[in-house]
């Protein structure tokens, strides 16, 4: 194929990944976007942006996880060029899913034929799972590394067809691959997308051992650069995981084994978002997904889908290579995320899967060569296969499209959330944390309620709730909701000023005090919690005083 017809193709592909990726420009910062861009002053100013390597990602009143820099690092640089514009922001979400859609197909052309590489790289192009790290500003991290690491493979790819890989070439995968971990902790998987590579698709007859001991110094090379990301993650997060585990994990306290059960069940939801993404949703929490109390049948369809994936490799090694390196590129990339390993920030979510998407549409298109051959010479079956991929694209850009309108603005996207998954506790939590914001608290009060009947055990909702109803002087429920809050969640004492200043408002003074000096043992807000704590003791001192005078002293009130 000549370079102007491949360029011609990568056009085609971009044209796909604009009709399905454009119309989020327009969006609002919506979800995490405004607490890591609009209300974090770090990304609304160039000056100091070296300070991003020493700094987590979120900030710390907002748990202080994640290690980012460079994700933080093209923020500012966003904003300085847009004037805090979220377009500008947008822009260059839709512009790296461009440029990434046409590195899926350059990465494709090394494994099969052009005409299967570019449907790959167009049904890629029009996913709708990707909608969620696209129209979300914080998917930059996401497209990112999905990019990076489709380009460390892709030279890896096409260098091996001459032979062994040159310094020059393991450099550029050297600088693909710190730059990608610095966007995202994922891209650390790299050195096990090279040794899939090489073990599967890579033409080279000599023996495996062989090989894999040729990449024995590069990939040691691979790791010091790991190594040095993680030391770095390590000194900013004090953790290498550097994340909370996900909310259910840490209250119904399941074990390994529960939490492995747990992500064994989810996995037809993995499934059945890479290849028919009609439902998607804001959030994927319990009830929706069932937390597991030991083995039941709920995971006998999970397991079944594993086993199944890992004998479909296992089948397809030596028949169908590129389909086994498609799918160990799946397996691979969701792993980190899977909860299967460690526990993860979040039990399931859309943008996770944009880098095992690649695997997933270069697995599926590895069947067209095989269907070519069936359909070669029959003229209305192929004119069938074409309709078939036509409609395909259609239904991914028509769904992509409706599907970036959701991501709107806040107000869009938690309503639509809450209407389309109605069980979900989480949705409802930060539907009621958007309307109180918005001052329409009777119906933000609504919704919290109905989270803590769908799921009593995230600490985060009666802790909200109460810091609610403390800021508009309710403070009955208000204390009888921080002490749940607190019982599920110790963590979160640092919360206990609010409570503090709950209790000096209802005149138990003792409590208060305890309260106050709890807030500032648990890393409150230190000012704060000294005020209630010198309001109480002046009080204490007052009835204190007047006892000792002999006049009457007023009980303390109820909560």
């Amino acid at each position: 194929m000549s370079r102007r017809d491949w360029w011609l193709i990568a056009l085609l592909v971009a044209i796909l990944a604009l009709a399905a990726s454009a119309n989020s420009i327009p969006n609002d910062f919506t979800y995490d976007d405004v607490y890591i861009i609009q209300r974090d002053a770090r990304a609304q100013t160039l000056a100091g942006w070296w300070t991003e390597f020493a700094s987590p990602y979120w900030l710390p009143r907002w748990g202080g996880d994640g290690y980012r820099p460079m994700t933080r690092i093209l923020f500012r640089l966003e904003w300085a060029l847009g004037t805090g514009s979220p377009a500008a922001f947008h822009a260059t979400n839709v512009a790296l899913h461009v440029v990434g859609s046409i590195a899926v197909l350059w990465l494709a052309g090394a494994l099969l034929p052009m005409g299967a590489a570019a449907i790959a790289a167009g049904l890629y192009a029009v996913h709708p799972v990707h909608t969620e790290a696209i129209a979300n500003v914080v998917g930059q991290s996401e497209l990112a590394v999905g990019l990076l690491l489709t380009l460390a493979v892709g030279i890896y790819l096409y260098a091996r067809r001459a032979g062994p890989l040159s310094v020059a070439q393991w450099t550029w995968i050297g600088v693909l691959y710190a730059i990608a971990c610095f966007f995202k902790e994922h891209a650390i998987v790299l050195p096990a997308l090279l040794i899939a590579a090489e073990l599967t698709v890579v033409p080279d007859r000599a023996p495996a051992r062989a090989r894999l001991a040729r990449l024995r110094l590069p990939v040691l090379l691979l790791t010091v650069v790991a190594l040095g990301y993680l030391f770095a993650r390590t000194q900013v997060l004090e953790s290498v995981s550097g994340f909370t585990p996900a909310v259910p994990f840490q209250t119904l306290k399941l074990t390994t084994a529960n939490r492995i059960l747990t992500m064994i069940g989810a996995a037809p939801e993995w499934l059945r978002l890479l290849l028919w993404p009609a439902r998607l949703m804001t959030d994927y929490s319990p009830p929706y997904i069932d937390m597991a109390e030991g083995p039941s049948l709920l995971q006998l369809p999970g397991a079944l889908l594993l086993v199944g994936l890992l004998g479909l490799i296992a089948a397809c090694w030596r028949r169908s290579p590129v389909t086994s390196f498609g799918l160990l590129w799946l397996v691979i990339t969701l792993l980190p995320a899977s909860n299967f390993i460690i526990p993860a920030g979040i039990l399931l979510a859309e943008r996770t899967l944009l880098l095992p998407s690649v695997g997933a549409m270069i697995a599926l298109s590895s069947a067209v060569p095989w269907l070519y051959e069936r359909v070669d010479g029959r003229r209305r079956m192929q004119v069938a296969a074409a309709s078939v991929l036509v409609l395909l694209i259609a239904l991914g850009i028509g769904r992509s499209v409706s599907r970036n309108r959701d991501w709107k603005d806040n107000e869009t996207i938690f309503h639509k959330g809450v209407a389309d998954v109605p069980n979900s506790y989480r949705l409802h939590f930060l539907l009621a944390n958007h309307l109180f914001e918005t001052g329409r608290v009777a119906d933000s009060e609504r919704h919290f309620r109905e989270a803590l009947r769908l799921f009593p055990y995230d600490p985060i909702l009666p802790f909200m709730l109460a810091e609610r109803y403390r800021a508009r002087g309710v403070c009955g429920p208000a204390i009888q909701l921080y002490r749940w809050s607190f019982e599920l969640g110790p963590y979160l004492r640092y919360g206990e000023t609010g409570l503090a200043g709950c209790l000096l408002e209802t005149m138990q003074l003792e409590e208060a005090r305890t309260a106050a000096l709890n807030a500032i043992r648990f890393g409150g807000r230190y000012a704060n919690a000294r005020r209630v704590l010198e309001a109480a003791d002046a009080a204490i001192d007052s009835v204190h005083a007047r006892r000792t005078r002999g006049d009457t002293v007023q009980p303390s009130v109820a909560p």
